[in-house]
């Protein structure tokens, strides 16, 4: 019984207090259902429990206080000072007693009801912005935007074409947070506060000084003075103009720091102007050979060399270090002939010899022979060397010792002709060794055959056994040794012959030589030429070129090596041009024109074969031309010469010259040579 009352006495409270709510509630809106919600603002004034028309007459003078008041917008120490009114706002106070009013009515009855419980527990102020021209605001925002806003400043390092430097610290840059700005200046506004601080960011720049601060302080110790660059006795100074195209910059970048590098192709210059200084190579020693006993004609001596990849990484690393005194490595380098091993050298034994004659010859190719020869005597070849003419002989100049002779060329029509040459003769030279090497059998890397055959250079019966050299054009005659064994070059030399003897230990191999192949033989033309010569003083006469067949051939030889190595086999193939009969006339100095032609006239009235006649009588010698070239020409060509060994025809003397080993010539040429070669014999 007593459970049902407490049940019954729970229901009324609860349906009471229910009953209480709704009447409150009812209460409430009675009270406010024409007036504003309690706790409502607007303007900061408060608006609660006013009909419309007090919230209007309430709102009134505050609106018109809050347009024209002040405001003053700072930004650090900046100040710019504006008002509501020049902003756009527009503070209607109908317009905002009835956006007062609207609070807690809007909406569904659960939305109105929370709004007015939110009036009442902490108040609601009614919002004025969207009654703000919002333009004016953001012109407003992007004028002071424009007087704070500053870039930022990256680090910048130049070179001048002087070498000065021109370095730029960075420096932060300013940005106006524009979104932020605004939402300030909206807030006092709607607060009518008469003061509004703005925020600004700081940017950083894409490239910090201390990105670029080492670069700088590198480049100004590189810079800083002279470098001295110096390798054994090498020494030059490296001013700002030498060391700027060393230098490359390379300028900082976002992540990056600037950079100083060396441009490595510009070293190579400097480089190789030193290795030209210091780079000498090792000399040989030279030796002669007695038969018996090695005896040291040129003592040997070391050589040096720039290491070129050492001294570039030491040139490099200490440019960039700002070093200046920089010393590049040098290398010595030990002669591969020395002169302390002569008995470790193996030479006891000829290998091969050849000799070929210069009987006849004008006195500078004698001379240019003998000197030539002389400069190869006792040069050593070692085992897995390669000889070369042009080395061992060195420069073939006027300076060097060499005299004017004569030396083939070929023109510009693509003829070959005789002209005055410095060193002529050392092609006769070069073959007298050639054909040593040659049936030897060693290996032939380089030659070159004449433009004309030479019947002189005829060596055991086979021709086109020749060579010839000009370092001027790249010609040289070189040749490998490809045994174990050391090769002594040995020459020697008599007043009209020249001999090469190689000596050392004789190679392992047979060495066959397959008969020539002669072909495309061209039949010379024999007509007289005789050309004035103005390298040659006025009045030397001298023939220079004989008729002879042009023809080709080529040379096979097999080495065959004894122990079942592979054959080695070299054709030699050499295109002669057909020779002709040419005496040059000296003209250097000559008084005239005139006396060089006639003395070409009589010269050549002299060569005409006995049979011919002469043309006219040549004009008299005048006084003024030498005494060589004065003789009026015979009538005939006479049919023996008085020589110191008696009489003697042509035909005779030209057989007993070639019996001699003589190279060829002209008639006048033979009958000169042979009347020389006879006072020399007889002693006259």
């Amino acid at each position: 019984m007593k459970r049902i009352d407490l049940v019954k006495i729970s229901t009324l409270v609860a349906v009471s207090l229910v009953v209480l709510v709704v009447a409150g509630y009812i209460g409430f809106e009675a009270s406010s259902w024409n007036r504003v919600k309690p706790g409502v603002t607007a303007l900061d004034v408060n608006v609660g429990g006013l009909t419309l028309d007090q919230a209007q007459a309430q709102l009134a003078p505050r609106a018109l206080a809050i347009l024209d008041q002040p405001v003053q917008v700072q930004l650090d120490q900046s100040t710019w000072t504006t008002s509501a009114r020049q902003l756009g706002v527009r503070l209607d106070p109908d317009d905002l007693a009835a956006a007062a009013y609207a609070i807690g009515r809007n909406g569904a009855p659960l939305g109105q009801l929370q709004a007015q419980v939110t009036a009442l527990r902490t108040g609601v102020a009614v919002p004025v912005i969207g009654q703000a021209d919002g333009s004016e605001v953001d012109a407003l925002v992007q004028q002071i935007a424009q007087q704070v806003d500053r870039p930022a400043r990256s680090a910048q390092l130049s070179i001048a074409d002087d070498g000065s430097l021109t370095f730029v610290t960075s420096e932060p840059g300013v940005r106006l947070d524009r979104a932020a700005s605004r939402a300030a200046i909206a807030q006092a506004l709607t607060n009518g506060d008469p003061r509004v601080t703005l925020t600004a960011s700081s940017v950083e720049p894409d490239v910090s000084t201390d990105q670029v601060t080492a670069a700088h302080d590198q480049l100004q110790r590189i810079l800083s003075e002279p470098v001295q660059l110096t390798a054994a006795d090498y020494s030059r100074t490296l001013n700002a103009a030498d060391i700027l195209p060393l230098v490359s910059l390379t300028n900082g970048t976002p992540g990056q720091p600037a950079s100083v590098s060396l441009n490595t192709d510009a070293l190579q210059p400097l480089l190789d102007d030193a290795a030209k200084s210091v780079n000498q190579p090792a000399s040989n020693a030279r030796f002669a050979w007695d038969g018996a006993h090695l005896s040291v004609l040129r003592e040997s001596q070391q050589g040096r060399a720039l290491d070129q990849d050492s001294a570039r990484n030491v040139l490099s690393t200490r440019l960039l270090a700002g070093a200046h005194a920089i010393d590049l490595p040098v290398t010595t380098t030990a002669p591969a002939v020395n002169s302390a091993d002569a008995a470790q050298l193996g030479i006891h034994e000829l290998v091969e010899s050849s000799s070929t004659s210069f009987a006849g010859s004008v006195p500078e190719k004698a001379y240019n022979i003998k000197l030539a020869a002389q400069r190869l005597n006792g040069v050593v070849v070692p085992p897995g060397g390669t000889f070369s003419f042009n080395d061992e002989v060195g420069p073939t100049t006027l300076e060097a010792g060499f005299q004017w002779g004569f030396g083939l060329t070929t023109g510009s029509n693509g003829t070959a002709h005789t002209v005055p040459s410095v060193a002529g003769g050392i092609c006769q030279v070069a073959t007298t060794l050639f054909q040593p090497v040659f049936w030897a059998g060693y290996q032939v890397e380089e030659r070159y055959p004449h433009l004309y055959w030479i019947p002189a250079y005829t060596s055991r019966n086979v021709v086109g056994l020749d060579t010839t050299v000009d370092a001027d054009s790249g010609l040289d005659f070189k040749w490998i040794n490809p045994t174990r064994d050391y090769i002594l070059i040995q020459s020697s030399t008599t007043a009209d012959k020249v001999t090469f003897s190689l000596y050392g230990t004789k190679p392992n191999w047979k060495v066959q030589v397959d008969p020539p192949q002669i072909t495309n033989r061209i039949a010379p033309s024999t007509t007289p030429d005789v050309e004035p010569e103005p390298d040659l003083p006025w009045g030397r006469i001298v023939p220079v070129e004989t008729a002879r067949d042009g023809f080709q051939v080529i040379i096979t030889r097999h080495v065959i090596p004894s122990d079942g190595s592979p054959e080695r086999d070299l054709p030699l193939k050499s295109i002669y041009q057909p020779g002709r009969n040419v005496t040059l006339v000296g003209s250097g100095n000559a008084p005239n024109p005139s006396v060089v032609s006639s003395a070409v006239n009589r010269v050549l009235a002299g060569m005409q074969p006995a049979s011919a006649p002469v043309a006219s009588a040549p004009a008299p010698a005048p006084a003024t031309a030498p005494a060589a070239v004065a003789p009026a020409p015979a009538p005939a060509a006479p049919s023996s010469f008085t020589t110191a060994n008696g009489q003697r025809t042509l035909a005779q003397i030209r057989d007993e010259l070639r019996n001699a080993g003589w190279g060829g010539g002209s008639d006048q040429d033979a009958v000169a040579t042979y009347r020389h070669l006879a006072d020399a014999a007889t002693g006259h």
